[in-house]
């Protein structure tokens, strides 16, 4: 759980944020201002993100690695459309409070600057009589009254900045947990097919038996629990085949093959939009013997093959411009936890998958460049696809169903003939500015540095793919022959 300096969910009274602020908006005293201020406080928590710097609760100063971009009034100038955005997501987030807050943090900012510049004034109507010996009575009084509004001025402006800190990391958390803009091609109710490939040919023979009970007959699999779970022989053979046959398609298109790191930090963790504190987001490392059990700094398991893992290689980085686009790929671990409360769907929902990532950045995501490589990457994918699937079908998710860092997501789905259901394999998101605003991902202009468009995602989890399969010929599974190509044949059974 992330604390927060300010719980705007944690207030009983509707209507009370808009009173404060409108009271502390006439409050012309820092001390009185503070006073009220602290009402939105939790002084007992360690911090507010690991993309933030902060106090703990022993005093002890925690700072992060990069500061997020965090373009607020960008963000609140159409808040009509930011509340709708929120509204379709299905988060309960009420943008007048956050802009009222924000608008109220800009006037108290507005108070300090006028705070140091008065005493500046003082500061300098006080040099004169540093430079007499001797002072006459009118002079001295002078300067005894200045003396006093000088500790005053500055006493008002200690104050004032403890006011600051807690209202900045307020509304930057508050700003942190806003998902991104939602896509204006996104559907708002339902999910649309957009491609179908080849009609759905459904064998009675299988629509009862789901694909463990299929591979534990066929001596493909043994599954436990979506934490254990093993691929034996021309499964184990499929999932190189299938990785090695991606990895081909995706280097003909010119997308750079590199290898992720298994492991990540925190901050990457919490710049990519989950929430490092939760082990039902991404896998603690909790005996990592460098960190401390509370710091905001903790090491956690992601996969090679994982986003987290991408935005890690990029974070806090300034890309040649004449680089971009740059298109990449992995092929690797996904560790993904199950969440608790959820139904297992056997190798549907385990918490380890081989997959196939593709992360590309574009300099403007309005362009049409960013839209050229978002189809550019849908046509390799369909391309892999149809290769590898008699049936399956391209779905545009709502925008109920997106993850907070997506402003579009198409899915690629094949049919589970036990679930009677369509099951995702693979996806393509579209996130924009959103990761490198938070991670500092930039590239230099001639005005200074602006931020690349991201488009990404796990286009193939073999597990997956592999269940679906399996369901389609539960006698016996037949490897697809472009897979088979690209398998150790040596070791295929027949």
């Amino acid at each position: 759980m992330i604390f927060s300096i300010t719980s705007l969910e944690t207030l009983k009274m509707a209507n009370f944020i808009p009173y404060l602020v409108q009271r502390l908006k006439v409050c012309k005293n820092p001390r009185n201002t503070l006073k009220y201020v602290n009402v939105l406080t939790n002084t007992n928590r360690r911090y507010v993100s690991a993309l933030l710097a902060s106090t703990d609760n022993r005093g002890k100063e925690i700072f992060s690695f990069l500061s997020p971009y965090l373009d607020i009034d960008d963000r609140l100038s159409n808040s009509k459309k930011l509340q709708q955005d929120l509204i379709v997501r299905g988060v309960n987030m009420n943008v007048n409070e956050i802009k009222s807050m924000w608008e109220f943090y800009k006037s108290i900012k507005e108070d300090k600057y006028s705070l140091e510049l008065k005493s500046n004034e003082i500061v300098n109507e006080l040099k004169p009589f540093f430079q007499k010996k001797d002072l006459t009575p009118e002079e001295q009084t002078k300067l005894t009254k200045l003396t006093l509004q000088i500790r005053a001025v500055k006493q008002d402006l200690k104050t004032i900045k403890g006011t600051l800190q807690g209202l900045n990391e307020s509304i930057l958390q508050k700003m942190l947990q806003i998902p991104n803009e939602v896509d204006k091609r996104t559907p708002i109710q339902a999910p649309v097919v957009l491609k179908r490939v080849n009609p759905l040919n459904q064998s009675s023979a299988s629509e009862t038996r789901n694909h463990i009970e299929i591979g534990r007959r066929l001596g493909l699999l043994e599954y436990k629990n979506p934490m254990q779970y093993y691929l034996c022989n021309d499964a184990a053979l499929f999932e190189l085949g299938v990785l090695n046959y991606a990895g081909k398609v995706l280097s003909a298109d010119n997308m750079i093959r590199v290898a992720g790191a298994d492991f990540s930090r925190s901050l990457v963790v919490d710049g990519s939009g989950l929430n490092h504190e939760d082990p039902a987001d991404a896998f603690i490392i909790d005996n990592h013997s460098d960190v401390d059990k509370e710091s905001p700094n903790r090491m956690h398991l992601v996969g090679g093959a994982s986003l987290i893992s991408f935005l890690a290689m990029h974070a806090k980085q300034l890309i040649n411009p004449n680089h971009l686009p740059v298109a990449y790929f992995s092929t690797g671990r996904q560790y993904t936890p199950f969440r608790p409360g959820s139904t297992p769907i056997g190798l549907f929902t385990v918490c380890q998958s081989s997959a196939a990532l593709a992360f590309t950045l574009v300099k403007d995501g309005n362009s049409q460049e960013y839209d050229a490589q978002f189809e550019r990457l849908l046509a390799t994918v369909s391309k892999l696809y149809d290769n590898i699937c008699d049936h399956y079908q391209i779905v545009m998710r709502p925008a109920s169903e997106l993850r907070p860092w997506e402003a579009m997501r198409v899915s690629f789905e094949l049919w589970s003939s036990f679930s009677k259901q369509y099951i995702e394999v693979g996806h393509v998101s579209v996130c924009g500015e959103y990761f490198s605003k938070r991670l500092l991902i930039a590239y230099q202009t001639p005005n200074g540095r602006a931020f690349p468009s991201v488009i990404s995602g796990t286009i193939l989890s073999v597990p997956r793919l592999l269940g679906c399969l399996l369901e389609q010929n539960p006698d016996k599974f037949v490897i697809p022959p472009k897979i088979l190509e690209h398998s150790p044949m040596d070791f295929i059974s027949h």
